[in-house]
């Protein structure tokens, strides 16, 4: 089922579901037999091949490793530390890679956060540690890139025994440091997902704010380190943010680990729609672990299901599962994944040349836990997502502006919309116009308050088909 949501108001619409066979495996394959491992993220590298982020026992772990397009390892890269692990890595543009995750130097240091810089052959460029001040330990959960060179991961960090808190992290190219920030209610808080759009930090923390009952909250930073805003999701109460992209269509795509669910939010956290993938049966446990963006403007999931019949609290039956959704979440096909006794899928993406590549883990009664990849065929029987036309803001003028604002806004078909304006922290300062438009080209007016400061603000023209935002300058008399 789909929520949308138009006017505040909650519409439940069924998910229509093709029945569609998933496409054909390719290959799969399981690594480092005889080992603990396991890969947590994938992502195709500009030659064709993988990137894979993982943990493992052997060699005293590595962080990532590089896979040809048929799975073969090129090579695994360590950071000359004492033990080590990788959770997120992206590639440059000079074919150079930066991960993160954590790492100690001796058995009897502690553990900090990772940043590790490796040239295309998996030589460590550099190796950078960052520790909190805390007795506990630091973990790096997510990296995106700057567009200065320089980098912003996120975390979390542990003040205090039992206690967690959400780190962010904010590096020059080089991995010095610039600032970090500490959020939450140092309960049990942590950032799982950080992205960089339009010059602003944008953060996917799971937790709780003192006097909030707790969930998922879109937190937003300068490039500064100036907080910006902090938006706790009450469609998601009691549910916690693990994975987040840019949506196709605008705006963003997150997903829940407990009882998985998909909101599609604009990037302040306000939420359009949002779904559940599907559930075996009333007796599956589902856990939703990484959500991406598919070629058509789809969504690709990739999540673990636990099986527990009635009544028996031992005899639990774990497998991966990958759910491939059009834009707005409804469903096209899926696959419960037990091939070489895989447990769980942590990434699913889709490939440049069609197919999709999926990582986890896999266990058996031989081997125990190992690393395992699997590989699908492209698909076939879906056409390309008919995504409407842009919903845009094609102008605010004049800007900077004192007195009068002009918005001009383009709608592709008749439909409700709001043009609202917003301060930096997110919150509401006046709505400009809200009602049934026309389609084509429409224009709207702002006279702001007398008593409102200058600065800047921020329009959001909102429809059931997509928002769009476009900032503004208020000079003072």
């Amino acid at each position: 089922m789909r929520v949308l949501i138009i006017g505040g108001l909650l519409l439940c619409l069924t998910n229509a579901a093709t029945g569609m066979d998933p496409p054909a495996v390719e290959w799969e394959r399981l690594y480092f037999p005889g080992y603990w491992s396991t890969f947590n993220s994938i992502s195709e590298t500009s030659d064709g091949g993988f990137a894979a982020t993982m943990g493992t026992s052997v060699d005293s772990g590595y962080t990532m490793c590089r896979l040809s397009w048929t799975g073969d390892i090129l090579w695994g890269a360590r950071s000359g530390l004492d033990h080590q692990c990788g959770y997120s890595a992206t590639e440059l543009d000079n074919g150079d890679l930066i991960v993160t995750g954590w790492g100690r130097e001796t058995p009897t240091s502690s553990v900090g956060v990772l940043l590790s810089k490796l040239d295309s052959a998996g030589q460590v460029i550099w190796t950078k540690l960052y520790n909190s001040g805390y007795p506990g330990s630091e973990t790096g959960y997510s990296i995106c890139l700057i567009p200065d060179g320089g980098f912003a991961v996120c975390g979390e960090i542990d003040p205090a025994e039992g206690m967690n808190q959400a780190w962010i992290l904010r590096t020059d190219s080089q991995g010095d440091t610039l600032w970090t920030r500490e959020w939450g209610w140092v309960m049990w808080d942590r950032a799982r997902r950080i992205l960089c759009i339009d010059d602003v930090i944008i953060v996917l923390c799971s937790g709780r704010l003192e006097g909030d009952p707790g969930g998922t909250y879109i937190v937003r930073y300068s490039m500064d380190g100036d907080l910006l805003s902090e938006y706790w999701i009450p469609e998601l109460i009691g549910k916690y943010g693990f994975d987040m992209c840019e949506a196709a269509d605008g705006g963003l795509l997150i997903l829940t680990n407990n009882s998985p669910t998909i909101a599609h939010t604009d990037y302040y956290g306000n939420v359009d729609w949002y779904s559940g993938p599907p559930y075996w049966d009333r007796d599956t446990a589902a856990y939703g672990w990484s959500i991406d963006t598919t070629m058509d403007g789809g969504i690709i999931y990739g999540g673990e299901n636990r099986y527990q019949p009635p009544g028996n609290n031992f005899d639990i039956d774990p497998s991966g599962m990958i759910v491939r959704m059009d834009y707005e979440g409804s469903f096209f096909w899926s696959d419960q994944v037990y091939n070489s006794g895989c447990i769980i899928i942590y990434s699913a993406r889709q490939l440049s040349q069609g197919g999709y590549i999926a990582a986890g883990q896999a266990w058996s009664s031989v081997n125990g836990m190992q690393g395992f990849l699997i590989k699908y065929a492209p698909e076939t029987g879906i056409e390309s997502a008919d995504l409407s036309p842009a919903v845009m803001i094609t102008s605010v003028s004049p800007n900077p502006f004192s007195s009068s604002l002009s918005i001009t806004c383009s709608l592709p078909s008749a439909m409700s919309a709001s043009v609202t304006v917003y301060d930096l922290n997110g919150r509401i300062v006046d709505v400009v116009e809200d009602g049934c438009f026309l389609a084509g080209e429409h224009s709207v007016s702002w006279i702001p308050s007398s008593e409102l400061a200058s600065g800047c603000y921020l329009i959001r023209l909102q429809t059931e088909i997509g928002t769009d935002v476009m900032n503004c300058v208020l000079l003072g008399d």
